[in-house]
């Protein structure tokens, strides 16, 4: 089966000398719903960091779509615009004041003309089901919400790959329900998800593919 992304002996250390990453190695089949399943601590979500080129390793190479991931301006506006990262903590990533400005941003950033991202926006609103948010002040939602939005963000710039970490942390059972529900949607569309969790009845119940995470391999 093909890789669509694949990571390659990845080595990171952080600033303090904690070992994150220690020769990790994930292949990422195309068009399946991989989990990367692991304990608290294990380096899940610094190997996603690395997905999508957020962090650069020490060590090792990140593929995408056969070739190596590149970390200047122009190669890392074209690796995020392939692989969308959405992560655990929705206030990490959003940032405009209303839902509207904040589902726009990818695409606009992506040279996208005005018109293509007003309709991707309410697509991508309407498909979430939150499309009654779109004036709604960032700071007005719930946990749930705003989750929600983080996920519209990077759907609506239509990656071939969207890697989640922990996504269905904190949400309710409904909560968790309707998202997976969006996420069986993309990948009937072609869409690649990778998503790092503790939650093995999680993995059981979704993941096509799973990859077994501990001590940063």
């Amino acid at each position: 089966m093909t890789a669509i992304l694949h990571a390659e002996g990845l080595c990171h250390v952080f600033a303090d000398g904690t070992t994150a990453l220690d020769g990790a190695d994930l292949a990422v089949p195309a068009g399946q719903r991989l989990a990367v399943l692991g304990p608290n601590g294990a380096g899940k979500s610094t190997l996603l960091l690395h997905l999508n080129g957020t962090l650069r390793p020490g060590a090792g190479t990140v593929y995408v779509a056969g070739a190596p991931g590149r970390y200047d301006r122009a190669g890392l506006a074209a690796w995020r615009g392939r692989v969308g990262l959405v992560l655990q903590e929705p206030d990490h990533q959003l940032f405009a004041p209303t839902v509207a400005e904040d589902v726009s941003f990818g695409p606009l950033n992506q040279g996208l003309p005005e018109g293509e991202v007003r309709r991707r926006v309410h697509a991508t609103l309407e498909a979430l089901r939150i499309e009654g948010l779109t004036d709604r002040a960032v700071t007005e939602l719930s946990f749930g919400q705003r989750k929600r939005v983080a996920l519209a963000g990077i759907v609506a710039m239509r990656p071939a790959v969207l890697v989640l970490d922990e996504p269905t942390a904190g949400l309710d059972h409904h909560g968790v329900v309707h998202l997976l529900a969006v996420l069986d949607r993309l990948v009937a569309d072609g869409t690649t998800v990778v998503f790092a969790t503790h939650d093995a009845d999680l993995v059981t119940a979704w993941a096509d593919t799973a990859a077994l995470f501990a001590h940063g391999r």
